[in-house]
């Protein structure tokens, strides 16, 4: 996907980065660019999804119920 986007402006990138760098809690991550987040919200579905599919077994492997 990352090959379908157009390139961006530095200058908008570098005045973004600044932002973040002056922020009173700058966020540990963020994305830089157009149509990033709907694809990490779909990958973050996903995983949280199998998670729960399987949360049965998470718990038996710490030595829980069904152990």
């Amino acid at each position: 996907m990352t090959g379908k986007q157009p390139g961006g402006d530095p200058v908008a990138a570098v005045r973004a980065l600044l932002k973040i760098v002056d922020a009173d809690e700058p966020p540990p991550r963020v994305l830089f660019g157009q149509g990033f987040l709907p694809m990490i919200q779909r990958v973050h579905a996903d995983r949280l999804r199998t998670w729960a599919d399987w949360q049965d077994l998470s718990i038996e492997a710490h030595g829980g119920p069904g152990a």
